[in-house]
């Protein structure tokens, strides 16, 4: 399920996107954004674990190491896609009401995809626990991506609205609170993986 609703958000994103809605671009241009990175991410995992298990399911012989390089792939993902749901329904949506929020692929990635990775995982990871070093992967993609936005803003300059590099406002009121943002959405994805690693745990 999550795979086919990242494909059906993909879809959404590229044909049937509100042209008004300021909170997406047009076509490929929404790969700049951490949601729809996140979201093909975990579509990517959810579909590797999908043929991993039909394949084991024929096979006598289990792949040694592999369940538990799908847990963590797996926590590193939904970790990803939990930031951008715990982001717009905890800090943003009741802040903004924006309505494009929730609407069309936004409506999918800011909700489905990661409401039902994370069910997914809390609920599905029979087996070993997950140990507590992996919720220090999870911070890469994250941590990688603002390294690269900081970058493109370097490199290419704040620009101005439409046409700004700073897209989520990061630097409006200066680089010192920009990074300080970025500090907080760092903790705040390792918060988000330790819980689901938590819950996981006590739930398996």
């Amino acid at each position: 399920m999550v795979f086919v609703f990242v494909i059906i958000g993909l879809i959404v994103m590229f044909r049937f996107n509100d042209e008004n809605n300021e909170l997406v671009s047009h076509g490929i241009e929404n790969f700049k954004y951490f949601t729809v990175l996140s979201n093909v991410f975990c579509g990517i995992i959810a579909f590797s674990q999908l043929n991993f298990d039909i394949l084991s399911a024929f096979s006598s012989r289990e792949i040694e190491g592999m369940q538990n390089r799908f847990k963590l792939a797996k926590l590193i993902s939904t970790t990803a896609v939990g930031l951008t749901f715990f982001t717009v329904a905890v800090f943003l949506w009741p802040i903004y009401r924006l309505p494009g929020m929730y609407s069309g692929s936004n409506f999918i990635f800011h909700l489905i995809v990661p409401l039902l990775a994370m069910i997914d995982f809390v609920l599905l990871n029979a087996g070993d626990k997950i140990p507590f070093k992996y919720t220090f992967y999870a911070i890469v993609p994250s941590f990688l991506y603002g390294c690269f936005y900081l970058i493109n803003i370097l490199i290419n300059g704040i620009g101005e609205w439409p046409d700004t590099n700073d897209w989520y406002g990061y630097l409006n009121w200066g680089y010192p609170i920009g990074a300080l943002i970025f500090l907080i959405s760092t903790v705040a994805t390792w918060l988000v993986a330790c819980l689901l690693r938590w819950i996981s745990n006590k739930m398996n």
